[in-house]
């Protein structure tokens, strides 16, 4: 049977991906200019000058930076280049039936190795080589956003080594890292020694088999769900998916990256806003909480300043009031939007969020260290009602129904406003799962008004990424959720909240806002010649994954306007002003090309984008011929 291209990452194989570290073609002129203006920075020379204003008309990294602050703009500038060139991403569609190639398997060996695995006995390569180095504040290092020649150097050596491994096996790696940074055998072995076993499971594809004994009724062999840098046991590939047990969520592991996220994000939106925001509005999955163990439950429970606490069965249902000295904060007040899926599979986990909030609105203690009492009592005494209905924070679709809609309004243009996406987010998910003062289990009462007043409140709203394999412009269930809850908490607090992600693609979280985390997924997929070239490798279904992307990136326009222009006018530039690309995708796929025409113009149509008229014309015409 020929082998059959899937084009979404959530059957059991592990997505096609290399890193961006060979520099994205369009970019290379903006290193080479940051290169030698530092050379001439160093040397005190006069064409410094000559060299930013190239630097600022290359790039829009640039773009608002105080002439001022021109040294800490450059280096900025060179920090977010790194980022862009050590991103992992896809470059194709996943080939059912296929193993991974050497090229692929060296940058996903690479990133595996990246993370402590005590489950394994393993520790991280970079902190062995940081340790062997003399550096011994590695986590201080890390965590550190800015770019060094000591983290360039650590990173070089893990890359050859893992290169080196996969060209010569574990023992010659090994000794090189002896020879190069005296990295002690006896740590670096086990490290090698795993990848030793996830080379040859990548090796190993049994997709086309499993779905052969699937069609004939027979057993499939249980695997659990995640990527392979989270969590290696995924593979091999071709098992059948399962969930976890609902009240093992979270584990210990989600529960310690958790709290370094979340206190992350806390301290950007301080930073950005000089203050805690009021409220926040989390975004809940199912599946990425089975990949992570319940990661983004654990953030919640650490905003609202408690821990889960385990009984004999070693099951999650209480929790314990971390105290105010310990937290060093006030305890947040957060609004969970659950998907349809987190809300079938994690009953516990629903009513275990609902008991911390209950939890915390009851406590005694100051307003101004306790916003969830701070506002379940503005609730109370301002409108009256029950502290039942002011205390409710657990909100998802109807029983039996799932998704908002708001991701077929945008595809198919049927939204007049950005307040009717908002307005359908709420319709879809204003329904409350709590239990009342007595215990009582409320399962998908609906209760829109209650779910009104708590987004009034919000002032941040946040979700995880948890995985290489999907970002933001891949699907639309992120600007569906995280989109569409943005702005109905806009238009009920009359404010546009701060709108963040978190990245879990490295090993040092990184809290990113919505328009930083869309340019670099635009640099680093979109407009990056290594992932567009990959996917129209596969011909017709590659060119609609593009126009995928650009529908997407709109997506983003629309429920929150957080699109930068110049997207818009580089991703007409790449794909249809370019007449040899415009061709090509042509011959490959004409519906998707056209469509991807028309969501162009409907971006400019609906005011997001305002290009030269030439483009416009341009654009304009290709659609009358077609």
């Amino acid at each position: 049977m020929p082998l059959v291209e899937l084009a979404n990452s959530c059957g059991k194989h592990v997505e096609t991906a290399v890193s961006c570290r060979e520099r994205v073609f369009q970019l290379k002129e903006v290193h080479l200019k940051v290169g030698t203006y530092w050379l001439a920075e160093r040397h005190r020379s006069g064409e410094t000058e000559g060299i930013w204003v190239a630097c600022s008309r290359t790039s829009d990294l640039l773009m608002n930076q105080n002439h001022s602050y021109r040294d800490a703009a450059v280096m900025r500038l060179y920090e977010q280049l790194v980022e862009i060139e050590q991103r992992l991403i896809p470059t194709g569609l996943h080939v059912f039936g296929r193993p991974a190639e050497l090229k692929e398997k060296a940058d996903l060996l690479r990133m595996v190795a990246s993370f402590d695995r005590p489950e394994h006995g393993v520790r991280a390569l970079p902190k062995l080589i940081a340790e062997a180095l003399g550096i011994n504040d590695y986590d201080v290092l890390f965590r550190d956003e800015s770019a060094s020649e000591t983290k360039d150097l650590i990173e070089s050596i893990v890359l050859e080594g893992v290169q080196r491994f996969c060209r010569e096996g574990a023992r010659s790696a090994v000794q090189w890292l002896n020879s190069r940074a005296d990295v002690n055998p006896e740590e670096s072995l086990p490290v090698f020694l795993l990848l030793s076993k996830i080379a040859e499971q990548l090796d190993s594809n049994s997709e086309i088999t499993s779905l052969l004994r699937a069609l004939h009724g027979e057993y499939i062999e249980p695997g659990p769900g995640a990527d392979i840098v989270q969590n290696p046991m995924v593979l091999p590939t071709g098992r059948n998916t399962h969930a976890v047990n609902p009240y093992s969520v979270p584990s210990q592991m989600a529960v310690v990256r958790a709290r370094l996220t979340a206190d992350a994000l806390l301290r950007r939106h301080f930073e950005e806003h000089g203050r805690y925001p009021r409220a926040l509005a989390l975004v809940l999955w199912g599946l990425d909480n089975i990949k992570t163990q319940g990661e983004g439950v654990a953030q919640a429970l650490h905003l609202l300043g408690v821990r889960p606490v385990r009984d004999a069965l070693n099951r999650a249902t209480e929790i314990e009031i971390i105290p105010l000295k310990e937290l060093n904060r006030p305890r947040m007040d957060v609004v969970m939007t659950v998907s349809g899926i987190f809300r079938d599979l994690f009953a516990p986990t629903m009513a275990l969020l609902d008991k911390a909030v209950r939890r915390v609105a009851a406590l005694d203690e100051p307003f101004e260290m306790n916003y969830v009492r701070r506002n379940v009592s503005e609730k109370i005494d301002e409108h009256g009602g029950k502290f039942d209905d002011a205390v409710t924070r657990v909100f998802s679709n109807a029983p039996g129904n799932y998704g908002t809609n708001v991701n077929f309004m945008v595809m198919q243009s049927e939204w007049g406003t950005a307040d009717t996406l908002g307005d359908l987010f709420v319709t879809r998910k204003c329904f409350a799962y709590t239990r009342d003062s007595k215990g009582r289990t409320v399962e998908g009462r609906e209760a829109r008004e209650l779910m009104d007043h708590a987004l009034s409140r919000v002032e941040a709203t946040y979700q995880n990424i948890d995985s290489f394999e999907v970002g933001i412009t891949d699907v639309d269930h992120y600007f569906e959720y995280l989109g569409g809850i943005s702005q109905a908490v806009e238009k009920r607090a009359q404010a546009r909240p701060a709108i963040y992600l978190s990245d879990s693609l490295s090993p040092q979280t990184k809290i990113r806002s919505l328009e930083e985390t869309i340019r670099l997924e635009t640099r680093a997929k979109t407009l990056n010649p290594k992932w567009y070239e990959g996917m129209l490798q596969h011909g017709f279904r590659g060119v609609a994954e593009i126009e995928n992307h650009v529908a997407n990136t709109f997506g983003w326009s629309a429920t929150a306007d957080a699109v930068d222009p110049w997207i818009y006018t580089d991703i007409a530039r790449t794909f249809l002003l370019d007449s040899t690309m415009f061709d090509r995708l042509q011959e490959l796929n004409p519906h998707s090309l056209l469509s991807l025409i028309r969501r162009l113009l409907e971006a400019h149509d609906r005011g997001f984008w305002n290009p030269d008229e030439e483009i416009l014309e341009k654009l304009r015409d290709m659609i009358s011929v077609s």
